[in-house]
């Protein structure tokens, strides 16, 4: 199946580099705005129609973010992988074809910094509303935030 998967894949998409296969996976890197593109063809016209997992990694130089898809009927998955600009990453939501990666992307942009647009609801899912800046980024410097409990915010 992953050979006629990563050819009908090559057929239907112009990519700078060819997919590649390890471990039962098939990593396919695109431009961000051809994301959607390719995750509505593989869903779509492939089957594969569960959403594994995501998540964002800081390289200093650029923001990477891999959405992990499977085939219901398959070990296989497909990792959709694209890069954006460090300074101010952006990437088209996929939670609106697999709804588990709402969570997901919502830690992405918690921790990273990295907004998707067309999200529902992309606001943090670990830090405070309060908190200032994204600490899996590799140039995040720690402050100490300042606490308060509900009833200090009424004295304010």
């Amino acid at each position: 199946m992953k050979d006629q998967v990563i050819e009908k894949i090559k057929t239907a998409f112009t990519l700078e580099a060819e997919p590649t296969e390890f471990e039962g996976r098939i990593y396919v890197r695109i431009p961000s705005d051809k994301i959607r593109d390719l995750a509505l063809f593989v869903r779509n016209e492939l089957g594969f129609t569960y959403g594994d997992m995501a998540y964002g990694t800081d390289t200093k130089e650029k923001m990477e973010m891999s959405w992990y898809v499977g085939h219901p009927e398959s070990n296989l998955l497909i990792v959709i992988r694209s890069e954006g600009d460090r300074d101010s990453p952006e990437f088209p939501t996929l939670s609106d074809l697999w709804e588990g990666f709402g969570w997901h992307e919502r830690e992405a942009f918690d921790l990273l910094g990295i907004n998707f647009t067309g999200h529902k609801d992309l606001r943090r899912i670990y830090l405070p509303d309060n908190w200032e800046g994204h600490p899996l980024r590799e140039d995040y410097v720690y402050k100490r935030p300042k606490y308060y409990k509900p009833e200090d915010e009424l004295n304010v």
